[in-house]
This record gives structure tokens, C-alpha cells and sequence, in this order.
């Protein structure tokens, strides 16, 4: 890379800053630009390598004489050069957060992979020996069943996430042939009672209201985009004593809003909350939790968006295709 800068330095040198080297030199530059990741290695680079042409050009007795800054010098390649030396750091700096980015998605798609691969076994093992206790467990007491039958759907449930997390990792579209025609209303009640509350008063600061209305999904990837809301709004309002999380049901507008008188979000972050990797003021996140819920609503045909006022409250607001008739009775 030095011996690129001195060879173009001096040829343009010993060219007498002919239009032709002096764009070679141009050019000379470009490549180093994209070639040299760190600015002070450029610049050490260019400083260092164009001094020594320059020196070595001078020690030649034959051009002793010669003026430094030649008369018939190419302005238009001159004034070329910091142009192209800017463009050249912003790509660099663009590929490198590109490729930091490609990196650490592949860092947590490979974490992600062995996490739901190792829960795989386990949980399969305790689904199995669930089942087999409730089928032989006839003269135990009813209540024991119930019990049983829970945890059973529980650890099926656990099954499908891991299901869910590998097609999200591999990118595979959500399976359509799984939807049924769902109650808005049971799949609220539903998430709400079988979510894995950290504490039995963070329980308490949820509730939910509204009538009804009848979507077309798969209920557990629906459930597992409820549960993300609700874990980012507990997270924000779990600490805070008077701040409560409100699951709206709106039949009118097909739509389920999700709504925490917690902290808020920044206006200037809400453009960014469905980025992948982005986080806004929680610690510890991998910043994909919003961004699967955006990727599921669009393969449900619907769509999700945020409403939030700094300070006061927060709304994510998902909302349904309306059913038609026909796709009713062909789930039916």
C-alpha cells in the first residue's frame, strides 16, 4: 500500500503532473481508501508515502531545477482528490457498520440456534412424561389433572416458540396452513394468564377491556408477539408504583393496543423501534423482539406501529385484516 502511493506520487512527479497521472493518482487515493479501514493509517499512509516520492524525485540531479508546483498542473485533478477522499472514509465507515452488523446478527442467530436446540430435548422429554402421567393417572384427584393438562400445554407451547424462534432465524414465512378463525378477546385472556410473570404484583398492573372481534392467525405466533409487548412494558413499568399496562380490544378498528403509562419513548427513537438491533432504553435486549413482531403482523396481513409521548404512556397498536365471509367458512 506504501509502494502504491510512492509509485503514483512519483510518476506524477516525473510526468510533470500530467492530466493522466495526476488522475491516476486520483485514483491511487480511492483504492487506498477503501483498502485502509483506520483514518490515521490513511493519512500516515499518504503523508508518509507522498514525502519520500517527493524526496526521492528532488534527490535526482536532473530535476534540481524543476519548480515543485508545475505550471501546466491539473487543477480539476487536484480539486478532485479531497472529494474523493471523503467519499471514499464515508463508504468505508458504511461497510463497517454493515459488516458489524452482519457480524453480530450472525453471533446472535448462532446463540439463538444452539439456545432453542439445547431447550429442544428437555422440554420435549417433560411433554412426553406429562402426557403418559395423565393418561395413567385416572384414579388420581381431578384438580391433580388439571394441573397436569396445564403444564402439558405449557411445555407444548415452549415447543412451538422454539419452532417459532428457528423459522424467525432462518427467515421462513409463517405458516399459513396453522391459521384458525381466533377470538381477540380469549387469545388477550389467554396470554395474559399463561405469561411468565417474574412476580405475581407485576400481574396485578395488567388488565384488559373491550368487546370482541374474530381474526385469522396462528395462535402462537399471535401469543408470542403479545408476549414481547407485554415483557417490554413490564420492563419499563414494573418499578414504578403507579403505572399501570392496558390491553385495549377495539372491534371497530380490528385492532389490539397495548398501551403503559410508563417512561415513553423518545419521538426522535420511534422511527428506529422496529429496526433489527435497535434498543431504546433497555438494557440487555438483542433489539429483534420488535422487529419479529413487524415481520409477524405483515404475514398475518396486518400491521403494528408505535404512539408514545415522553413521560406519559406508550401504545403499540396491532391491527387485523377484517374477515371476509369466505375465509370464515372455509376455516369453519
Amino acid at each position: 500500500m506504501y509502494a502504491l502511493t510512492i509509485t503514483c506520487t512519483y510518476l506524477t512527479l516525473k510526468n510533470n503532473y500530467s492530466t493522466m497521472w495526476m488522475m491516476t493518482q486520483v485514483m491511487g487515493l480511492f483504492i487506498l481508501s477503501i483498502l485502509i479501514d483506520e483514518i490515521i493509517l490513511l493519512f500516515a499512509n499518504l503523508s508518509i508515502g507522498v514525502s519520500l516520492s517527493t524526496l526521492a524525485f528532488y534527490t535526482e540531479t536532473e530535476n534540481l531545477s524543476i519548480n515543485p508546483i508545475y505550471h501546466s498542473l491539473d487543477n480539476a485533478s487536484i480539486a478532485l482528490m479531497p472529494v474523493i477522499l471523503a467519499c471514499s472514509l464515508l463508504f468505508n465507515f458504511t461497510k463497517k457498520k454493515e459488516i458489524a452488523a452482519q457480524e453480530k446478527a450472525r453471533v446472535l442467530k448462532s446463540l439463538a440456534g444452539s439456545i432453542a436446540h439445547e431447550m429442544r430435548n428437555p422440554l420435549s422429554q417433560i411433554h412426553g412424561s406429562l402426557h403418559f402421567i395423565s393418561r395413567q393417572a385416572s384414579e388420581l384427584d381431578k384438580q391433580l389433572i388439571e394441573y397436569l393438562n396445564d403444564a402439558n400445554k405449557i411445555a407444548k407451547s415452549g415447543l412451538q416458540v422454539i419452532d417459532i424462534t428457528m423459522d424467525a432465524i432462518n427467515e421462513k414465512p409463517v405458516n399459513k396452513e396453522s391459521f384458525i378463525v381466533i377470538s381477540a378477546n380469549d387469545m388477550v385472556a389467554d396470554t395474559l394468564n399463561h405469561y411468565a410473570y417474574s412476580d405475581s404484583q407485576h400481574a396485578e398492573k395488567l388488565s384488559f377491556k373491550g368487546d370482541d372481534f374474530e381474526l385469522f392467525a396462528d395462535p402462537v405466533t399471535l401469543k408470542y408477539v403479545l408476549y414481547n409487548l407485554i415483557g417490554n412494558a413490564l420492563y419499563f413499568v414494573k418499578t414504578l408504583p403507579d403505572a399501570d399496562i392496558v390491553i385495549s380490544i377495539l372491534p371497530e378498528m380490528h385492532q389490539i393496543v397495548i398501551r403503559d403509562t410508563g417512561p415513553g419513548i423518545a419521538k426522535s427513537a420511534i422511527p428506529k423501534l422496529f429496526d433489527s438491533f435497535y434498543t431504546s432504553g433497555k438494557h440487555g435486549g438483542t433489539g429483534l423482539g420488535l422487529t419479529y413482531c413487524k415481520r409477524t403482523m405483515k404475514e398475518l396481513g396486518g400491521s403494528i406501529h408505535c404512539e408514545s409521548k415522553l413521560g406519559e404512556y406508550t401504545e403499540f397498536i396491532l391491527t387485523f385484516p377484517k374477515l371476509s365471509n369466505e375465509k370464515v367458512l372455509s376455516a369453519a
